[in-house]
């Protein structure tokens, strides 16, 4: 059975396929308000896009030419200009939206004469930092490891740009992700130790952290008495053949690992506080939902990430996933997780713009929440 969903969802899936353009009067627009900054932290290939607020409470991360000229051609929708504000064009279609503006620290320097956004970017209400520049794993739809060579970063540069992003003027963040590439075995303290001191060093934010689970870096005991928010540990794909090809390191630990390790930081955190990514358009639908059966049944969170090939990966050239496929993966994916009592996530309404996440404002979603209150124009 299809979720119906209202026009705005719809056009979150659409904008999510096909991406869009951007008017040369929605230019000029954005512009002046963002100070001809750069429009999108495009840092990784799934945030390479505008971000809007829609009607319904619902986000959308747009890919547009500038970043994905591999798959966004002649798009059939068009960011303009209506009046005094923005809208989203198709045919006669126009759906007034919101743009999320970006940070004024982006684009700017550390005291050390460092780029800030070498450390992190804020996502509509959230910083994302990296303590590993690059990766340990070498998997064919992540750019970390074909554009960026391994190296860790300073502990007091990472906690600055934290502070920095919390107190931005323009787009305060509200809480803080921690994920960035594996870390190799002489790193694992390094980055226990970046764990620790975020965690404690900023106690009134939530602090949520995205790793492989290796070692005893992901200890969720030791990280729950360190206070923190949630764990995200993401199986990305579920069949055995295809993770083989594309995340060979990660097929090499088992899907069993993950799953083990799922159940263990449920039993700790709570499913609610555990949640993990499954990557659509890059398996059968079946053997994703089975991804998502799999991870519901723990107790924990599944999150549907449409693949977006970036352009400087071995997987430039694979297709986006369509709209209508999307829908219908929602629309199963939520059949399974409401027969186990869990959301399909994000929870947090702003962070699901990369996600096939719904707000629960029509009753079409679980997205509950948002941490702070990003500032659109």
């Amino acid at each position: 059975m299809t979720t119906p969903l209202t026009q705005p969802e719809r056009l979150k899936f659409d904008l999510l396929a096909e991406g869009l353009a951007i008017s040369a009067d929605a230019a000029d627009l954005l512009g002046a308000v963002n100070d001809h900054r750069p429009l999108t932290p495009a840092d990784y290939a799934s945030t390479s896009g505008v971000i809007l607020e829609l009607p319904d409470d619902t986000w959308v991360n747009a890919p547009i030419a500038e970043h994905n000229a591999n798959f966004v051609q002649a798009p059939r929708f068009e960011l303009g200009v209506a009046g005094d504000r923005l809208v989203v064009r198709s045919g006669e279609q126009a759906t007034p939206v919101r743009f999320w503006l970006p940070p004024a620290w982006h684009g700017e320097t550390n005291g050390e004469g460092e780029p800030y956004n070498s450390y992190a970017f804020t996502h509509t209400d959230r910083v994302r930092i990296s303590p590993i520049e690059g990766c340990a794993f070498t998997c064919t739809f992540c750019d970390l490891p074909y554009e960026f060579r391994y190296r860790n970063k300073r502990l007091d540069g990472l906690l600055d740009v934290v502070d920095v992003a919390l107190r931005d003027p323009v787009q305060p963040a509200h809480h803080v992700l921690i994920s960035g590439g594996t870390p190799r075995p002489e790193d694992y303290d390094y980055v226990r130790s970046v764990y620790r001191e975020v965690i404690t060093g900023f106690p009134d934010v939530p602090v949520d952290i995205m790793m492989v689970p290796i070692a005893d870096v992901l200890d969720p005991v030791w990280l729950a008495d360190l206070g923190v928010a949630e764990l995200s540990v993401n199986l990305e794909v579920w069949g055995p053949e295809t993770a083989r090809v594309l995340m060979p390191r990660k097929h090499k630990q088992g899907r069993q690992y993950y799953l083990d390790y799922l159940a263990r930081a449920a039993g700790v955190l709570g499913g609610d506080r555990v949640r993990s990514m499954l990557m659509l358009g890059l398996e059968p639908l079946e053997d994703t939902l089975a991804g998502v059966e799999a991870i519901a049944s723990l107790g924990c969170t599944p999150v549907l990430s449409p693949f977006r090939p970036d352009p400087s990966t071995p997987l430039r050239n694979r297709p986006v996933p369509t709209a209508d496929f999307m829908v219908k993966a929602y629309s199963r994916a939520l059949e399974i997780t409401r027969r186990h009592g869990v959301a399909l996530g994000p929870a947090c309404r702003p962070c699901a713009h990369n996600t096939l996440s719904l707000s629960t404002s029509t009753g079409h979603g679980d997205a509950a929440m948002s941490h702070g209150a990003p500032r659109t124009v």
